[in-house]
């Protein structure tokens, strides 16, 4: 017998673009959530070309890896939103989900006649939630941009980088990807929980920038309370010393060599004890200068010196190993290869899924950073565009044989 999921019944209409929105809906789907995407080929998504794009068939709208991923467990239904029958039958499928998402800039998605007022008389107890950048209110209200703006905004970027160097933006968006998706997570399951008690829709306002300034630690009441203005610090901490990102041996790799490296930390005086012997330097657990984390902050680049010498000549598995054998922190610093093929850790939890898709073939998908003891939760390929429009437009919103056979629909049909 099937384990019913936790979000079975729940219905969601993913109205995003890109990533923020397209991301939170994902977690839902994987929630057990009926995950219903409106696309267009007129005007579709970005994302659908966004690389890593299947060899052979790049031209597709359905090759993009990247897309696939971020809307594993979806529907797609392709409706052209500037005709007005596909914006009745738009209307009419949100009058059956539970939960709308989008993240279109502030205005937009009234202007296209599908904003929170406008749905919720057709379904009271309906939860929206909407990614602006900056909030729907505010002096800021119409400011447009994507997520590493508002990283930047926040202050994350000028957080970033080393100390005599300009700030530079962190790899990834983790606006996009990490921090508003899980935060829009998060309020949409208490809604859910606040619906279920009260029988009460609501309307979330999730601000980008707000979102990500969490990031950013303390730092924000620092400068508001104490007026200090917290300076870039490279890898070292303000509470660990030494602490940093270690070179070690360089390994071959398809005809070149690729640099390794091993992030330590030590926070404590014992582990600076126990760091020297690992590292056959007993002598140094002894120097005054190195005995208290003052002193150790103060004599950083020495201490650096000394740990990247030792590192130099080594794996930096073995130097991770190593250290954490005697409770030293230490992690291999990891590129999304070592992740994807070479973690133990990530192969043991099983987060990486393989999946078959209609057109890019054998894949491999994020799968959920949790598990639940009692129902395992699926994971399955991202939608081609328009994939399910029989179910969507026959089953659930009744649109006849007739109309489709009339040729009518291909007028909003993309």
């Amino acid at each position: 017998m099937t384990k019913k999921m936790p979000l079975d019944g729940i219905r969601v209409l993913d109205l995003g673009w890109r990533a923020v929105a397209p991301v939170t809906a994902r977690m839902l789907g994987w929630g057990g959530a009926e995950v219903i995407r409106i696309e267009s080929a007129t005007r579709h998504d970005g994302a659908r070309q966004m690389p890593p794009l299947t060899p052979g068939v790049e031209d597709s709208l359905d090759a993009s890896e990247w897309f696939n991923n971020f809307n594993s467990n979806k529907l797609s239904v392709s409706l052209n939103l500037r005709h007005p029958r596909a914006k009745e039958l738009a209307l009419a499928l949100a009058s059956l989900c539970d939960i709308v998402v989008e993240n279109f800039s502030a205005g937009t998605i009234d202007r296209m006649g599908l904003g929170y007022e406008t749905l919720k008389k057709l379904r009271p107890d309906i939860i929206m939630v909407s990614h602006t950048l900056t909030g729907l209110d505010g002096p800021w209200k119409h400011v447009k941009g994507h997520g590493p703006m508002a990283a930047a905004m926040a202050g994350l970027h000028h957080l970033s980088g080393h100390e005599d160097t300009p700030p530079i933006s962190p790899a990834q968006a983790f606006t996009d990807y990490v921090v508003n998706p899980h935060h829009s997570v998060f309020a949409i399951l208490s809604a859910l929980h606040y619906r279920r008690r009260t029988g009460r829709g609501q309307y979330i306002d999730l601000s980008q920038y707000e979102s990500i300034a969490h990031t950013t630690g303390t730092s924000i009441l620092e400068y508001t309370t104490l007026g200090r203005d917290r300076e870039r610090t490279g890898n070292r901490s303000s509470y660990a010393a030494p602490q940093n990102v270690y070179p070690c041996r360089s390994i071959p790799l398809d005809g070149r060599t690729e640099d390794r490296w091993c992030a330590i930390s030590v926070s404590s005086d014992e582990e600076w004890r126990r760091l020297c012997d690992a590292i056959d330097r007993p002598e140094l657990a002894d120097d005054e200068r190195f005995e208290s984390f003052e002193g150790r902050k103060k004599h950083e680049e020495e201490i650096d010196c000394v740990i990247s010498a030792w590192t130099s000549d080594q794996f930096a598995e073995d130097v991770m190993v190593r250290l954490q054998a005697v409770s030293v922190g230490a992690g291999v610093v990891q590129n999304a290869k070592d992740l994807l093929t070479s973690d133990p850790q990530m192969a043991f939890s099983g987060h990486y899924r393989k999946v078959v898709h209609a057109v890019t073939g054998d894949s491999t998908y994020d799968g959920p950073p949790f598990t639940l003891s009692e129902c395992p939760l699926e994971v399955r390929p991202g939608p081609l565009l328009g994939e399910h429009n029989d179910y969507i437009l026959r089953e659930l919103l009744g649109v006849t044989e007739e109309e489709i056979n009339d040729g009518y629909v291909e007028n909003y049909i993309a």
